[in-house]
């Protein structure tokens, strides 16, 4: 049966939301539109992804990372998922066959465009653009998101921790590096994930702007792919091993006073300094340097940064280094007590870290002391 280009069944958009996966850059889920012309035949998921390769991974980290649109053929997009067995759910959008063809029409304009668009995990990424997407082909409508999750309600920081919440290792990368944006409130396009999309989407409207009359924005919502629960859970969380660190280091301290042990305190403390050196350039790189996530301040800048390393190498030699130990102690004390107190970017993890390194400065003030 031929179908004029007119009518509202000649071309289908649709939302796909697939359920998170495994991989630390997959812990979110993904979401792509999908896009359908049953008289011709065609049938395409538009999924908006990053550069691959290494070089896309470097670019990530040196926030240089771009991403487009790219259109895959629907079965062969939905393979992958169902391989990780993954769930994937279809949410058809009620729009007109002008929006329709427009938001095709845009979303071919993007792929040919190349990667233009800025890309990173927590604010331009796949659930954001997508929504932006399909809001931009809306003429004098907007999309009114009637009731939005309790979730949505939460500031950036705590928002982040309830969609990483089921890797903690990828929730302890995360908040590693969001910084001061933990403590502010983004549009809310740009705070919606995969996971929130279902009911987010479920309550949404198309409002005129002219008329005030609204229409509901889904029309209809199946499931493609079944799926269960992929992202593996393991007891080696970040709290459960950066407290045996903890405890390590209180044993090793107590074993160097009482005892007098000094090579397992030594080698413990070079070990320290060099894993607090190398995460305190990075971090410094990330946040001043490439801006990755937006922002040009980071409070874990205050325990992971290059200026202990700085002052060992060009004051270690000169009398009255060993007062470095005990400002640095009193930053770390002040930082644990500060910390939950002041940002949304405190957890548990970062200030069992802080504890293990102030045991040691000051266990290397009283050390000093006593020669």
């Amino acid at each position: 049966m031929v179908v004029s280009s007119d009518s509202s069944n000649f071309v289908t958009a649709s939302m796909l939301v697939i359920s998170p996966g495994n991989p630390i850059y997959s812990i979110f889920g993904h979401s792509a539109i999908r896009m359908q012309c049953p008289s011709k035949k065609l049938d395409y998921c538009f999924t908006f992804e990053m550069e691959s390769g290494l070089e896309g991974y470097l670019k990530f980290f040196g926030g240089q990372a771009k991403a487009r649109f790219v259109a895959v053929p629907t079965k062969e997009y939905l393979t992958e998922y169902q391989r990780e067995k993954r769930g994937v759910k279809q949410f058809t959008l009620n729009l007109t066959p002008h929006e329709k063809q427009e938001l095709w029409r845009q979303l071919d304009n993007d792929m040919l465009a190349g990667a233009h668009r800025k890309f990173n995990l927590i604010q331009n990424n796949c659930a954001s653009t997508s929504m932006l997407m399909i809001e931009s082909v809306l003429w004098e409508e907007e999309i009114d998101f009637l009731k939005l999750p309790v979730q949505m309600t939460y500031l950036n920081g705590n928002l982040l921790r309830y969609y990483s919440r089921k890797s903690p290792w990828g929730q302890f990368i995360f908040m590693t590096l969001f910084g001061s944006e933990a403590d502010v409130f983004w549009n809310q396009e740009y705070r919606m994930s995969p996971e929130l999309l279902p009911e987010i989407l479920n309550h949404a409207q198309i409002k005129s702007l002219q008329s005030g009359k609204s229409r509901p924005l889904l029309i209809g919502q199946t499931v493609i792919l079944p799926g269960k629960e992929s992202v593996s859970k393991s007891t080696l969380t970040p709290i459960f091993v950066f407290t045996l660190l903890l405890v390590f280091v209180v044993l090793v301290t107590i074993g160097e006073r009482l005892w007098h042990r000094k090579r397992l305190p030594k080698v413990t403390d070079y070990a320290l300094f060099i894993l607090q050196s190398i995460a305190g350039i990075f971090l410094l790189y990330v946040t001043l340097v490439t801006g990755l996530f937006g922002i040009h301040w980071n409070w874990y800048l205050i325990l992971f940064n290059p200026i202990p390393l700085i002052l060992w190498l060009c004051c270690r030699k000169r009398n009255g280094y060993a007062k470095v130990y005990l400002w640095y102690a009193c930053i770390l004390m002040a930082f644990i007590v500060s910390m939950p107190l002041v940002t949304t970017q405190s957890d548990t993890s970062h200030l069992l870290i802080a504890a293990t390194f102030a045991i040691r400065c000051f266990n290397s003030i009283i050390k000093t002391k006593n020669k």
